[in-house]
Order: C-alpha cells, then structure tokens, then sequence
C-alpha cells in the first residue's frame, strides 16, 4: 500500500470510529490532520514497523489528537448544550483510543500517550500564564503540537525524528497563528535553520509536502 492509500485508510478509519447522528448534528465536523497522519505513517516506516501496527498506533494517536483539539474548541460564544456536546465528543474520542489499544494489550503506548497528554495539558495551562514576548511560550507551542509525535518515536525508537516533529510542527503553528512580530519572526528563523538539513532518512512525502515551511 502506498502511503496516499495508508493516510486514505487512517482517515477512513477515523471518520467510521468517530461517527454520531446525534453529535454531528450539533458541533462542526472533525478536521482530520493529515500533515500528522504523513508524518507519524513516514516514521514509522523508517523505523521498519509493520504496516499493519503502523496504522494502528497512528488511528490511535489521531483519536486523542481529535480529543484535544475538540476540547479546546469549548468557548463562551457556545450556548449550553453546544458546550457539553463538544466536551462529550472530545470524552467520546479519548475513550475510543483508550478502548482500542486496551484491546490490542498495548499497556507500554497507553502510557507513552498518556504522559504526552499531560505534557500537552501543563504547557497549555502554561502557554496562557505567558506574555504574547515571551520566548518560553513558543517551548510551550512546540510541546502541545509535538508531544504525542515525540512520544511515538521513543516507542519505536525513532528519537531522531521526535526532535524533528517538535520543530516542525511548532514552525507550522507559530507561522499560521501568530501575529508577525520580531520575536516571532526570530523563532521562526530559529526553526527553519533547524530544519534545512532535513537528514537522508526523512521520506520524499514528507519534504514535499512540508517544504513550504522551509521556503
């Protein structure tokens, strides 16, 4: 299966899984993260998983990605019953990832998401004690956007490529969120110089499609 097929197979999956009448109804469709989906499937080849597990571990660190990203999208402008169905959905979506890799055995990745989850938890609460010139706050950044990429790759023994994800997808928030200003721009440069020698194990797929980061 070529890897447009697997990130097809990864989506798919997702969609099925994460499926209810009643939910959808109420709170905007998920957005699925294939940028996630390349990378995570990228290091896993490189580290000569099999592609069956391969996309099992990535199905599963997209369910608690969704759960984040659906918890985050609770806000004040929601009325009641938006708020709680959001909240149940992202609950919904975290216990999905739960049950499945508790039927798969997986105790030693349950607990590689679960520290990754708290890390992203403790520098959100951080992330919003910091002033918007504070350098600290783009660590915080790189943590909530790399920590479960990062924690996969200790799983497979990929660390090379934890290290990459946390510049990566740092760059890739910090340039799409912030607002243009010198600290910005300085950590950006930061990045992109950490990431211009993109080593030789790093796929074709995952240049290409990331290569607008760098330009």
């Amino acid at each position: 299966m070529d890897m447009q097929q697997q990130i097809e197979r990864v989506r798919t999956r997702i969609q099925q899984a994460t499926a209810h009448s009643y939910v959808d109804r109420y709170i905007q469709p998920r957005m699925i993260d294939e940028d996630r989906i390349l990378f995570a499937l990228s290091m896993l080849r490189s580290a000569q998983v099999e592609e069956s597990i391969a996309l099992d571990y990535v199905f599963a660190m997209m369910l608690i990605q969704l759960a984040l990203d659906t918890h985050d999208e609770v806000d004040e402008q929601q009325n009641s019953q938006q708020k709680q169905l959001t909240v149940l959905a992202g609950d919904l979506y975290s216990g999905l990832y739960y049950d499945f890799l508790a039927r798969r055995h997986d105790i030693s990745l349950i607990r590689r998401f679960a520290e990754a989850i708290k890390e992203i938890n403790i520098q959100k609460i951080r992330l919003q004690q910091l002033s918007s010139n504070d350098l600290e706050r783009f660590h915080c950044i790189a943590v909530i956007e790399s920590a479960l990429l990062r924690q996969l790759a200790e799983h497979v023994h990929a660390h090379e490529w934890g290290e990459l994800a946390y510049y990566l997808f740092s760059l890739r928030r910090v340039q799409r969120e912030e607002a243009k200003s010198d600290i910005s721009c300085e950590y950006i440069d930061h990045c992109k110089r950490k990431l211009q020698d993109s080593p030789s194990y790093i796929h074709e797929e995952v240049k290409e499609r990331f290569s607008r980061l760098l330009a």
